[in-house]
């Protein structure tokens, strides 16, 4: 009984949320900035790689399980070959060419970016 109820309520939220990107950049939370930043500096060292990769990677893998659950509608579909630098490009490429992103939360914006790159048929 908790168990499906959990599910129920933990997807009408994450459906909620995943229908429009609206979070925010806090200063408790890292945003769209942060990892730009990271992901741009990646190459002057391990620090910077392991948190550009490591916060997409972290973002995709909560989207991909969330939508794992009972009637979860899907709304990113990546292909189970895609790697994770592939997924640090795609992010990097959609905040370059949509800067009105850069003020959400780092989840919503790699959300956003997979969401677009990805989408569902």
């Amino acid at each position: 009984m908790f168990s499906r109820l959990f599910q129920f309520t933990l997807s009408v939220v994450v459906i909620g949320v995943m229908a429009t990107p609206v979070g925010h950049a806090t200063e408790a939370f890292s945003g769209a900035e942060d990892l730009r930043g990271w992901c741009s500096s990646m190459d002057n060292d391990d620090v910077h790689w392991g948190l550009c990769v490591g916060s997409v990677a972290a973002a995709h893998d909560t989207i991909m399980t969330y939508q794992s659950f009972d009637d979860m509608r899907k709304i990113v579909c990546v292909n189970p070959t895609i790697t994770r630098g592939d997924l640090v490009i795609t992010v990097m490429e959609f905040m370059e060419t949509h800067p009105e992103y850069m003020d959400l939360s780092l989840g919503d914006v790699v959300f956003s970016a997979l969401r677009e790159a990805y989408p569902c048929n």
